[in-house]
């Protein structure tokens, strides 16, 4: 194709000509070209979407356009369209992405690949799972939203059936899980489409999600993308990533109890495997504003954005992950900043935590780092003594009062001095509490001092710490920025949307000087031609027709993801054969690839399966299955879930198990539940 010709589609949409590019994508040779990327990384419709061509948006999208895929700056279609803030848009890219989220779950391909539903089918037409959801933790505030749930799932070839007892949030005070029972049953078509139905089992009422999506479920959602200011993009960098299969600790029966899992009255003997070493790379994009048809102006602390990110690998946890972690360093006994904390070299000799009554106290010793907290109007006090230093360093060993540590330090408080003779202040007694707020409660309980060492201590403490506390034990100010961000989310996704604004913004005290020194900074509008933007020689990346500011973290953390799994071939399912098929459709979600072609060259894809055929041999996925595994969600807090029952029997999972039962009414009100 001569120079001139190249990318028709592009150069329609550069010109805004929307005439010529109805015209063209009537041509079913040119309409090919309809998700082709350019000499900088941009399909028609991110160019489009750039340069604020609606028009040509729309017609786009009424060709079948691909609404998933990346550019070369990692965002994808719905999020160039929240930025552009064009309400209708939004609409209809997210009908348009979650129907080809189904076609290509449930649909064959036109290259002759089969669908992930069939391929699942192949080794597991039928399957019943259930299993017990659990979230611990020692943080007050986080154990009474009351994270548990028994989960049951069924399928039965092109049906399947979740059940939850989970509906919802409510809102009011202190957040809590609202208790039900909510079943989703979806059933494929034979168009590759998907009949989507929520039931609640309770009021006997259903409604139905997709193809048909309630006019009330479309305002959440797009509502939940309006006036936004700030995107965040999550990446994980797993090149430092190790498995380990954790040799058993402790003697006799009750370290094999540990290990043994019950299934359906059948005990299974399990080897506990560790995945450690991940960074998560956070992209922050906002203070975004439109500049018309010029270069787009970014101001950013990365050397070179569409190439900022490591040779990295990726994992299956990672943007649920970063979904679950984003909390604010205002909730009691959190900071941030030390759940990816980096840690100096690996601690194996840690409890596991592994019986199915454990706590997380047992499970500590992952964590070096022990996080802190403040309140919204608070600065966290910094380790910035000889004797907070000393406190940072034996934190995990501070998390059990009862050590010789935990004497120390409160014998130096007691005498109003450190080991080196100076003061202890006020503010170093804060800082303990800051970082491990049960502490100074858990050390006068245990009755270690002397009556009059007691006495001194505790009036030391209610001078300092609990005079700022109400009887709970809270901060008396309650009304901070986190609990404001999490009470005005209207659903999830501006409920991490929110929280992830707070987390950031109050953790990035490096983007927000950045921030602040482009503030003032004039805009640059550097033109470009077509002839430019088409040179063939021109290949660096551009975003065009925009004015925004991008910055990064990277966080790493060495706290262990915990896999139980079956010992070798002594389980009838296997996670390679019974499970890939899902891991592959849920991480094609997560890295927007479902669009992709198995012949494309995708750098995201590529390390996906590098990953996976690694984390596969050190496990041998073909011998295994996990029954039970524990996500760090952060500082002494994990959701883990186990097993309880599986089986594969036809008869398990009957026909009536995916249909409406006759009794229950049409109502469009039937949601997930945010109450406030």
């Amino acid at each position: 194709m001569a120079n001139k010709e190249s990318f028709p589609l592009h150069r329609c949409i550069f010109r805004n000509d929307v005439d010529s590019l109805n015209k063209n994508l009537k041509d079913e040779e040119i309409k090919k070209l309809i998700n082709q990327k350019d000499n900088h990384g941009n399909t028609p419709i991110h160019l489009a979407l750039m340069l604020d061509r609606r028009n040509c948006i729309l017609s786009l999208l009424r060709n079948g356009c691909d609404v998933v895929s990346r550019n070369v700056f990692e965002w994808n279609p719905l999020e160039e369209a929240t930025m552009l803030g064009d309400v209708d848009l939004i609409e209809k890219i997210s009908k348009f992405k979650f129907r080809d989220y189904c076609l290509y779950f449930n649909k064959t391909g036109s290259d002759g690949t089969i669908s992930k539903l069939d391929e699942w089918n192949k080794h597991l037409p039928y399957c019943y799972y259930k299993g017990q959801l659990k979230f611990k933790s020692k943080i007050p505030l986080l154990n009474k939203i009351g994270l548990k749930d028994v989960l049951q799932f069924y399928k039965n070839e092109n049906s399947m059936r979740l059940d939850t007892g989970i509906v919802g949030f409510d809102l009011h005070g202190i957040p809590r899980i609202i208790h039900g029972s909510l079943s989703i049953i979806i059933n494929r078509l034979d168009n590759g489409l998907s009949q989507i139905y929520m039931l609640d089992n309770k009021a006997k009422r259903y409604t139905e999600l997709f193809p048909y999506i309630p006019q009330t479920v479309h305002d959440h959602f797009v509502k939940s993308r309006i006036d936004v200011k700030t995107l965040y993009k999550f990446f994980v960098d797993n090149s430092d990533l190790s498995i380990k299969k954790k040799t058993p600790s402790g003697f006799g029966f009750k370290s094999n109890k540990k290990r043994t899992i019950r299934i359906n009255n059948k005990k299974y003997n399990t080897d506990l495997y560790k995945c450690k070493n991940i960074s998560i790379v956070i992209r922050k994009r906002d203070n975004e504003q439109p500049i018309g048809d010029f270069i787009s102006d970014i101001k950013t602390t990365v050397a070179d954005i569409d190439k900022s990110r490591n040779k990295i690998h990726s994992s299956l946890t990672s943007e649920l992950n970063n979904m679950i972690i984003l909390d604010n360093k205002n909730i009691k006994g959190i900071d941030m900043d030390d759940i990816f904390k980096e840690e100096n070299g690996d601690n194996d000799s840690e409890s596991d935590s592994d019986s199915d009554d454990s706590d997380i106290e047992n499970n500590d010793n992952d964590d070096k780092s022990v996080s802190s907290h403040g309140s919204s109007a608070e600065k966290l006090i910094e380790a910035d003594n000889d004797f907070k230093k000393f406190i940072d360093e034996n934190l995990y060993t501070l998390a059990t009062v009862e050590s010789e540590i935990c004497d120390k330090v409160v014998q130096m408080i007691i005498k109003g001095q450190n080991e080196q003779g100076n003061a202890i202040e006020k503010s170093d007694i804060i800082y303990i509490d800051q970082i491990l707020p049960t502490f100074y409660e858990a050390y006068l309980n245990s009755k270690r001092l002397s009556d009059d060492d007691q006495k001194k201590f505790e009036e030391i403490i209610n001078t300092t710490v609990n005079s700022t506390k109400d009887k709970f034990g809270n901060k008396k100010k309650e009304n901070n920025e986190y609990m404001q961000n999490f009470k005005k989310s209207e659903n999830v996704s501006s409920m991490v949307h929110n929280l992830a604004e707070n987390y950031y913004n109050s953790t990035s005290k490096k983007h927000n000087n950045t921030s602040n020194k482009f503030k003032n900074e004039e805009i640059k509008r550097v033109p470009i031609s077509e002839e430019e933007y088409f040179d063939p020689s021109n290949t660096k990346s551009l975003h065009l027709g925009r004015k925004m500011e991008i910055s990064e973290e990277k966080r790493r953390t060495k706290k262990a993801l915990k896999f139980w799994l079956t010992k070798e071939n002594s389980f009838p399912l296997n996670i390679n054969d019974h499970l890939k098929p899902v891991i592959d459709f849920l991480c094609s979600l997560l890295y927007d690839q479902i669009n992709g072609r198995l012949y494309d060259s995708n750098y995201d894809r590529s390390i996906y399966i590098k990953t996976i055929e690694y984390i596969f041999e050190q496990v041998e996925a073909t011998k295994r299955f996990p029954l039970k595994f524990e996500v760090p969600v952060m500082a002494s807090t994990a959701l883990q879930f186990k097993l309880i029952d599986v089986n594969t029997d036809k008869k398990c999972v009957p026909d009536s198990k995916f249909k409406i039962p006759d009794n229950y009414i049409y109502d469009e009100s039937v949601e997930f539940r945010f109450s406030r």
